[in-house]
């Protein structure tokens, strides 16, 4: 079995689709955009056959495995080989991968939760009619970027800000020229039924509610469009989760950070 550095972004576009269609539920934007995106991926070969194909972080974590439909019996071997090869030491998987996920789980020496990910009841939700969110504009940016380091310590030297302003994914919520949150809905390009939500709320503001009203108002925003709303949150921010949960999600699918 043999793992060959990707130099084909075609063919492993054509292999994720096929991942997309099996998951059981969708995947986080950040995990995919992020993560996944800068890993390096691998085609898997066996018996001169392409079989599958990999992505790899430079911590040599196993991100994403995906095996086409008549080689799912070889996911044991194909992560066993991949530790022997000391090409992996570990795996952050989402359950909404079965096949993978359960095979590495197998292998694992511990785990841990990493992220909860949410899908929504897909139904409109009640929103405070007072409460409003505007569009980043491009003259936002330098003040959106400062908010960004000072609440969550987000260097955007990297035109992070810029795309969402490009694509009108990213909003705010000013008050008297201080931004109080900022929230962005990412309309999937790999994913085009689904959109994903965020939201940061300014530290001198928790506890008012905001976040809440927030999230609803991009729910509805969302569902409107026809697309269904996603999001996500890390295991410790209980916060976060009471605030998701409030706005009409539930948990799909977890990922975990397993020690091989």
């Amino acid at each position: 079995m043999n793992f060959i550095k990707s130099t084909d972004p075609n063919l492993i576009t054509e292999l994720r689709q096929k991942l997309f269609q099996k998951l059981t539920a969708p995947i986080d934007a950040m995990w995919e955009l992020l993560y996944i995106a800068s890993a390096q991926s691998f085609l898997i070969e066996d018996a001169g056959k392409t079989i599958g194909y990999c992505c790899i972080d430079e911590q040599d974590s196993l991100l994403q495995l995906f095996l086409l439909d008549e080689y799912l019996a070889k996911m044991a071997q194909v992560i066993a080989s991949l530790i022997d090869s000391k090409l992996i030491n570990s795996a952050s998987l989402s359950s909404n991968e079965p096949v993978s996920f359960n095979a590495c789980l197998r292998r694992s020496a511990s785990t841990q939760t990493n992220t909860f990910c949410y899908q929504h009841s897909n139904k409109l939700v009640e929103v405070n009619p007072d409460f409003s969110i505007d569009l980043v504009s491009v003259k936002d940016i330098p003040v959106v970027k400062t908010f960004l380091k000072e609440q969550i310590e987000m260097d955007d030297t990297f035109g992070y800000t810029e795309n969402l302003v490009s694509r009108k994914e990213i909003y705010l919520v000013r008050e008297s020229e201080i931004i109080i949150a900022t929230s962005e809905c990412r309309m999937s390009d790999s994913q085009p039924e689904i959109a994903d939500l965020g939201i940061i709320v300014n530290r001198d503001h928790h506890g008012n509610g905001i976040a809440t009203q927030v999230m609803k108002m991009q729910v509805n925003r969302v569902l409107k469009s026809n697309r269904k709303p996603i999001c996500s949150t890390t295991v410790d921010n209980i916060p976060s989760q009471k605030v998701i949960e409030k706005s009409g999600f539930y948990c799909s699918n977890i990922i975990f950070d397993m020690k091989f």
